[in-house]
């Protein structure tokens, strides 16, 4: 089996730009059914927040 790449669009808020924000992420779900985020269009991972992040949280 394959892993299966996605695109999909998570919305929430954003404590770095202190606004709802939507954010389009590539996510990869590996053979053993866990999921990898291969980019996003925000800044998380350099973000100051990337551990806390509510929005981000949501595909993990």
């Amino acid at each position: 089996m394959k892993s299966e790449i996605t695109e999909e669009f998570i919305s929430g808020f954003c404590k770095a730009q202190n606004q709802t924000r939507m954010v389009v992420c590539e996510l990869e779900k590996l053979e053993d059914g866990s999921i990898k985020l291969l980019s996003s269009d925000c800044a998380y991972g350099k973000c100051e927040h990337s551990k806390d992040c509510l929005l981000m949280g949501q595909i993990k």
